[in-house]
């Protein structure tokens, strides 16, 4: 039998393997836990990456200003100074009794107090200067900040407040043609395109080679139908940067409008294939000798008929009609039949003005473009709406193009009447009316000035009104 000290041998060592076989399980235990928290973290990282990746976040909407420079500490060398100037002065000797009878206290006083407050005045100067600097710097990052809040807007298609933001920015730092041009932009999307191209002109004066300055002007300038000018800022674009696919493009649209501006719209003769061609035979006419005259007199009838002629006539004839033949020339030409042009015998479109009145500005947009620029339609329609809905319905200001149509209409007027007075009164309330004002053509500034000439010979109103008016609208007409 084994002794006792055997024993307690053979438990120890048991009682080892035991605890090392513990030790084992727990080690191993947590390392499996330690990895399999590991890999939760890499796929939470991982999840939260591409959430954000995927969310466009707006930028930072509070302000922080930036920390205001410290005051330069000034160095021993500095402070150092007004005391080797007093040094510099000659000291006198406490024996040299004949120089004490000619010192003046008064007089070193005085040159004290001049020198304390010189350096206080240099300090002055010096703190001003750090302030200027300062403010001009953070007029700089509101403006960044603004910029960078109006293009998370235009990214959501919130134009409007975009337009806001950006002319903050413009507030803060009226020197970039950036705003200028972005708030150009939202102004084109918008269809206000006389304030886009108001804005594009500062940013080219600012900057004379923007070329998206120049493009987006030209995009307004089509609508407005300023297709020379519109040319033009296409040309300039293309000659800086050839390669412009939109530019080219916008370009040929110009030059295509132009020529049907000019011309009138061109219609392709019908080219039919050999197949469809018709197999009648042709005949053959006699020539007749006849009086030339009544044959020139014709022909002059027949070409004002064709001037007169609208576009819409032609439409109506389509190329796949067939063409009503001719009848050979009679002998007999004494009495001419008379000749009906095809306008007369195309009824004229009826255009229907709108009996409900606007209440908001899509609702007036689309019954003024259905009108199709018919003055005497248009001005009936405007003269329904009650003056005091112009501020509603003109929400974000009067188009160039509806304010130049308002002012032809007002100035055919010959009888000025309450209506008038109180819609000239209205309409001045309206966003961006100065605007407006600075930017008439020289056509609109003389009917404005017509409209104000016959409001100041008429003395059957208010003076006072009509005085507000002459001073509102007077602004840009008597550069005519």
């Amino acid at each position: 039998m084994p002794g006792e000290y055997e024993r307690n041998l053979l438990n120890m060592q048991h009682q080892i393997r035991e605890n090392n076989a513990y030790l084992d399980d727990y080690l191993n235990d947590l390392n499996s836990w330690t990895d399999e928290m590991k890999k939760k973290e890499e796929n939470s990282l991982k999840v939260a990456d591409a959430t954000a990746m995927n969310r466009d976040l707006p930028p930072v909407r509070n302000f922080v200003a930036p920390p205001r420079p410290k005051k330069k500490s000034k160095t021993k060398s500095e402070e150092a100074k007004p005391n080797e100037i007093k040094s510099a002065a000659p000291k006198i000797r406490a024996y040299d009794y004949r120089a004490w009878d000619k010192y003046d206290v008064d007089t070193e006083c005085e040159r004290i107090d001049t020198s304390g407050k010189n350096r206080s005045n240099d300090d002055e100067e010096d703190a001003d200067d750090d302030d200027e600097e300062y403010q001009q710097e953070l007029l700089k990052k509101k403006a960044e900040h603004y910029k960078d809040q109006g293009n998370y807007q235009f990214k959501q298609k919130s134009y409007g407040e975009a337009i806001e933001y950006y002319t903050k920015a413009i507030e803060c730092d009226p020197t970039s043609p950036i705003y200028f041009a972005n708030r150009a932009q939202c102004q084109l999307f918008e269809q206000r395109y006389g304030a886009c191209d108001a804005d594009c002109t500062l940013a080219i004066q600012l900057d004379q080679n923007y070329l998206k300055a120049y493009y987006r002007r030209s995009l307004a300038r089509i609508e407005l139908g300023k297709l020379e000018q519109a040319k033009e800022d296409l040309e300039y674009v293309l000659s800086r940067e050839p390669t412009n696919i939109d530019a080219k493009t916008k370009l040929n649209e110009v030059i295509k409008k132009d020529e049907i501006k000019r011309l009138g719209r061109v219609y392709p003769l019908p080219n039919k294939p050999v197949d469809k061609q018709s197999t009648k035979p042709l005949k053959r006419i006699d020539i007749q000798e006849i009086d030339t005259s009544i044959i020139s007199s014709r022909e002059t009838t027949k070409k004002k008929s064709v001037v007169i002629e609208e576009i819409e006539t032609m439409e109506t004839s389509t190329p796949s009609e067939p063409v009503p033949q001719r009848s050979a020339p009679q002998p007999s030409i004494s009495t001419p039949a008379p000749s009906t042009s095809q306008s007369e015998e195309i009824p004229p479109k009826l255009i229907i003005i709108p009996t409900s009145v606007p209440t908001t500005g899509y609702q007036f947009k689309r019954d003024w473009s259905n009108l199709n620029n018919q003055l005497e339609q248009q001005s009936i329609y405007f003269n329904k709406i009650p003056p005091t809905s112009y501020k509603t319905i003109f929400s974000t200001g009067i188009d160039s193009s509806v304010f130049s149509r308002i002012l032809v209409f007002w100035s055919s007027k010959t009888d000025i009447d309450e209506h008038l007075i109180n819609s000239m009164l209205e309409l001045r309330k309206t966003p961006r009316f100065n605007t407006q004002l600075s930017f008439l053509g020289n056509d609109d500034k003389q009917h404005l000035k017509t409209i104000l000439d016959r409001l100041q010979a008429n003395s059957s109103f208010a003076s006072d009104k009509i005085q507000t008016i002459v001073r509102d609208y007077k602004t840009d007409a008597d550069q005519i």
